[in-house]
C-alpha cells in the first residue's frame, strides 16, 4: 500500500474505531474471490455498521494484481484443508479456455473451498488489520496533537 494512502488513512476526520472498521472491512471484501464486486460489497457493507467509507476504499487496495494470486493460493489451500475439493495442479486448465462453459465446470470444484478458505483469512486479516489501525490512528493523533501544541 502507497505512503500516501496510509497518510490519508490517518487524516481522516472520523473517530478511530469507524476508521479501524471500515478498512478491516475493505481488507475482509479484498479476499473475497468477487473480483469487480469488493468496492461494492464494501461500500454496502460498511454502510450497514456505520463505517468510515474513505478507509473502507483504502483497505480493499490489500487486494492488487501482485496479491492476489498469493491471497488466491493461500485462501484455496486453507479452505481445502476444511472441505473436500480436487487438488489443483499446473495441468487442471491444460486445454481449457476460459471462453468456453467447460471453464465453470472445471472451477465447480474449487469454488467452496476457496470461499471458506477466503472467508478464514479475510476475517483473521479484517480482525489484524482493525487493531492495528486503530493503534496507528490513535498514535498519529496523539503524535500529531504533541507536535501541535509544542509550535
Amino acid at each position: 500500500m502507497k505512503k500516501i494512502e496510509l497518510k490519508k488513512l490517518f487524516r481522516i476526520s472520523d473517530n478511530p474505531h469507524s476508521i479501524a472498521l471500515g478498512f478491516s472491512v475493505g481488507v475482509f471484501s479484498a479476499f473475497t474471490p468477487f473480483i469487480g464486486f469488493h468496492t461494492v460489497i464494501t461500500l454496502f457493507v460498511v454502510w450497514l455498521v456505520r463505517a468510515n467509507y474513505f478507509s473502507s476504499i483504502i483497505g480493499t487496495f490489500v487486494g492488487t494484481p501482485i496479491t492476489y494470486p498469493f491471497m488466491w493460493v493461500a485462501s484455496m489451500s486453507v479452505g481445502s484443508i476444511f472441505l473436500e475439493g480436487e487438488k489443483l495442479t499446473a495441468n487442471y486448465f491444460k486445454d481449457v479456455s476460459i471462453y468456453s462453459w467447460d471453464f465453470l465446470n472445471l472451477i465447480k470444484p474449487f469454488l467452496f473451498p476457496f470461499l471458506f478458505g477466503s472467508i478464514i483469512l479475510g476475517s483473521i486479516s479484517a480482525i489484524l488489520s482493525y487493531y492495528l489501525v486503530k493503534k496507528l490512528v490513535i498514535a498519529y493523533r496523539k503524535r500529531k496533537h504533541i507536535n501541535t501544541k509544542g509550535n
